[in-house]
């Protein structure tokens, strides 16, 4: 499946940059992606490419289009201090905003069903579990999510099945913080958590992470992922 760009109108004024694919066939079910803290890069593409091969339309927004660095950013040295120093420049809150839009756009067309699930990796993890509170979704999916623990005031007014994804050995996310958002989430009807054990680092579910990079965990994530996507 193609990946393009479009742009969403922000409630604000403007447009938001998103890449997106869409599936052959009627309308789907519609999956808002909240990406990594490195931006619209080629791993975002590949879970574009994956979650349309699957019939799901897919969008990811650039959550730092307003900043003064909008771009892809690389994983390593000073690069990644770049990124980081970008993500201090972005409020959640704006961020957030652009993500609601999405949403609510995606809602709105032709090729999606009205159904919508979010998904976040890393940096975009704990924009599932507030948008599930918020923005009336159908499901909210997270994959090696960073400071999701921060946003846990949000799970009491979560409506939807969630599902959190780690591995054992992530630097970003403790076994401690792990067990906060699991015993969070046990107050919930439909709320799963998942760890994958043997050493799983952060960043297992991209290719572009390299040596962290995991296929047996990502593959085993993905099928838990799509079967919920299936079943909303």
């Amino acid at each position: 499946m193609a990946v393009t760009e479009i742009n969403v109108p922000a409630s604000g004024g403007g447009t938001i940059p998103c890449r997106a694919a869409t599936p052959d066939g009627g309308p789907s079910t519609g999956v808002v992606i909240a990406p990594t803290i490195f931006g619209l890069n080629d791993d975002m593409d590949m879970v574009l490419e994956r979650l349309a091969g699957e019939g799901f339309a897919a969008v990811v927004p650039n959550p730092f289009s307003r900043d003064e660095e909008p771009g892809i950013i690389g994983h390593s040295g000073e690069d990644r201090d770049r990124a980081f120093a970008r993500l201090g420049r972005t409020p959640f809150d704006q961020a957030f905003g652009d993500m609601a839009d999405t949403i609510n756009d995606l809602r709105t067309q032709p090729h999606c069903n009205g159904k919508i699930a979010v998904m976040g990796f890393c940096y975009g993890g704990p924009f599932a579990p507030v948008a599930a509170a918020k923005c009336g979704i159908q499901a909210g999916l997270s994959y090696h999510g960073s400071f999701v623990q921060d946003h846990l005031d949000a799970v009491p007014d979560v409506g939807c099945p969630l599902s959190f994804h780690w591995g054992d050995n992530d630097g970003a996310a403790p076994l401690d913080v792990i067990e906060q958002v699991k015993q969070s989430f046990s107050a919930l009807d439909d709320a799963q958590v998942f760890l994958y054990e043997g050493g799983v680092a952060h960043g297992y579910m991209l290719p572009g992470h390299g040596d962290a990079y995991n296929e047996a965990a990502a593959e085993l994530s993905w099928g838990r992922s799509l079967e919920l996507l299936k079943s909303i």
